[in-house]
């Protein structure tokens, strides 16, 4: 039961998608092109992070 727990709260491996152009396949492993893939939860992490930078981060 631990065992199971601690995979539960490991989550996912990290993806990295440095480098992925949009026809790409995509680095999750889904074996669908990148821009059907994951692109919009990419950008929308990219632009919070320079968002956060520009103008500071909500959080604190």
């Amino acid at each position: 039961m631990l065992n199971k727990l601690r995979k539960l709260f490991a989550g996912r491996p990290r993806v990295d998608y440095a480098g992925v152009g949009r026809n790409d396949e995509c680095p999750c492993g889904s074996g669908s092109k990148f821009k059907n893939c994951c692109i919009e939860k990419v950008e929308k992490r990219t632009r919070a992070e320079r968002d956060a930078r520009l103008f500071g981060s909500r959080k604190g």
